[in-house]
């Protein structure tokens, strides 16, 4: 089940009890072209998993790659 509002997706919960959420944060490994995923325990609000991820490349209107 996502967590959103109009304009934003906030979080995601997910099977087995966990709540993910992105991070924007460089100190959790955010950077330009890197997803940072948290997962934590809806229970005990316990960070259980952090996750990275490259980042798939934008595409504009002609489905080119934008730098």
């Amino acid at each position: 089940m996502d967590l959103r509002c109009a304009s934003k997706m906030h979080g995601r919960l997910i099977d087995g009890g966990l709540f993910e959420v992105s991070c924007g944060s460089a100190f959790c490994g955010k950077k330009p072209g890197v997803v940072v995923l948290h997962r934590f325990d809806i229970r005990t609000g316990e960070l259980v998993q952090t996750l990275r991820f490259k980042d798939t490349p934008k595409l504009n209107k002609r489905n080119r790659r934008v730098a």
